[in-house]
């Protein structure tokens, strides 16, 4: 007579496919999903508006640091971090600020008579425009500057 490998005391399976095994003791069977979720998936991720969820990984501060301080004017540091609003902002106002020393260029440039002068009208109005365009490019760089240092200041580079 042959014996089981298992212990008298154990549960033993079916001896044919179906079913799952049965456990005296209550415990819940190894085929079971435990019953906390995994993390990244239920809840929204901070800062997903639309609940996409998932595992987002965190983002490394010196590469955020790198970005704002060379291509901070242009909000490629806040995509970086997850901010959009705040990068589409930053690509607004230099866009607003290259139209601004556009239309200067134009008001100058269209204005020009035949001895190479230009009316004192159209001098003041294409200077306050490429003033303006100035000011706002400097507005930005001044905003990605300040962003550039709390990145560096922070512990994480989340500017929280």
């Amino acid at each position: 007579m042959s014996q089981s490998p298992n212990n008298p005391g154990q549960p033993q399976p079916p001896a044919y496919g179906g079913g799952q095994p049965s456990n005296p003791y209550g415990q819940q069977a190894y085929s079971q999903q435990p019953a906390y979720a995994a993390p990244g998936y239920g809840a929204p991720a901070y800062g997903d508006p639309y609940g996409q969820g998932g595992y987002v990984e965190p983002k490394s501060k010196v590469a955020a640091a790198v970005l704002a301080f060379f291509l901070g004017t242009l909000g490629i540091h806040n995509f970086y971090r997850g901010q959009t609003r705040n990068g589409i902002i930053h690509l607004c106002l230099v866009g607003a600020a290259i139209v601004l020393f556009i239309i200067g260029g134009v008001v100058l440039g269209t204005n020009v008579d035949a001895y190479g002068n230009v009316s004192d009208g159209a001098a003041s109005t294409a200077g306050m425009l490429m003033l303006l365009g100035w000011l706002v490019a400097a507005g930005n760089g001044i905003w990605a500057f300040v962003e550039f240092i709390m990145i560096l200041v922070s512990n994480d580079g989340s500017l929280r």
